[in-house]
């Protein structure tokens, strides 16, 4: 090997091991190993009686600074997920975030993961937990009882038939019913929405929006606390095309309207309100909105206040649901006694 070449080879040498000392230094550093959370509660199999239950892992490992994630899906798999959150601060030991927004009754399941150092650590294991059916806050929280917009694919209340589809529940046929129990409420209000409401309705007969009642005092034809808000068909003799019949504590009133040219197309605003009203000084006022604008008012004496209070979409009971009616945002509540 002449003179040149062993220049070369030592030359080439002395760059090897340049760029192995380089390579050794680019990988002396190494990315954080973040370990998974653990549940902790709601435990696996559970139930609890909150639409916005707290979910608490133990905290993962890993890294110094750690945020965390939360997943709540309607299917083991979170495909179907209805509730989740990012960057969630670390607890000491544990960390806890309170479902956002409010779930509907039925099964749920959960997990978590964390991230910290631009690293994002594996998933918990899954786990499940039951939310109570026909479960509602018995504390209004603003004055609010029941929020539940029903275009979930699920609901707060107690569901008897029908189907959910992306504009809210529609009710399949007269047996259908969503049920809510809220306590006794002499001033309150229910709330909802209503569209695919047409004239005549699918089958010429009596049908009802929506009614309240108290199922510990008899059948619902003999029971002293009862509403009801019915649709008539423009065929079918009646003074009225919508009847609100309001029976508190066995004193009956009745009301209508001549209303008939419904719009299928149209999404219907509909509120129910009764007790105290300001201009109202010896009696109490049940009164029913369609689109902010009263159309049925009546005044009554005996205070409304069942001991066990069901609001219920449709008329179960009495097999006269509003076939085809499509519901939506539900909202329940107390009314001051000095609101208009």
């Amino acid at each position: 090997m002449n003179k040149r070449a062993l220049v070369f080879v030592a030359t080439l040498g002395a760059c090897l091991l340049f760029f192995a000392a380089c390579g050794s230094d680019e990988t002396s550093s190494s990315s954080p190993t973040i370990t998974a959370p653990t549940p902790q509660s709601p435990a696996n199999g559970s139930t609890v009686q909150s639409l916005n239950p707290t979910l608490t892992v133990g905290n993962a490992t890993g890294a110094a600074s750690l945020s965390y994630r939360f997943e709540v899906a309607t299917d083991s798999g979170f495909s179907s997920i209805v509730a989740a959150v990012d960057n969630v601060p670390e607890g000491s030991g544990n960390t806890s975030w309170v479902v956002t927004p409010a779930l509907a009754s039925g099964r749920f399941f959960w997990r978590a993961r964390a991230s910290g150092e631009g690293v994002q650590g594996p998933f918990s294991g899954t786990t499940n937990f039951d939310v109570e059916s026909g479960f509602n806050s018995q504390t209004p929280i603003n004055n609010i009882y029941v929020s539940d917009p029903l275009t979930t694919g699920m609901s707060v209340g107690e569901v008897g038939g029908g189907q959910f589809r992306a504009g809210g529940w529609f009710a399949t046929n007269a047996s259908s019913y969503i049920r809510y129990e809220i306590p006794t409420t002499r001033n309150g209000f229910v709330e909802f929405q209503v569209t695919n409401l047409r004239n005549p309705n699918p089958r010429s007969d009596k049908r009802s929006l929506m009614i309240m009642w108290d199922p510990t005092r008899g059948d619902y034809t003999e029971n002293p606390f009862r509403v009801h808000i019915a649709k008539f068909d423009t065929n079918l003799v009646t003074r009225w095309y919508m009847r609100l019949r309001f029976i508190s504590n066995g004193e009956e009133t009745n009301t209508g309207t001549d209303f008939f040219d419904w719009d299928p197309n149209h999404i219907y605003s509909f509120r129910l309100e009764w007790g105290a009203f300001p201009a109202i000084v010896s009696s109490q006022r049940v009164q029913f909105l369609m689109d902010g604008r009263v159309i049925m008012t009546r005044n009554y004496d005996n205070h409304y206040e069942p001991s066990t209070h069901w609001v219920e979409l449709g008329m179960g009971p009495r097999n006269e649901t509003l076939e085809q009616a499509l519901y939506s945002n539900v909202t329940i509540g107390v009314r001051q006694p000095n609101e208009e």
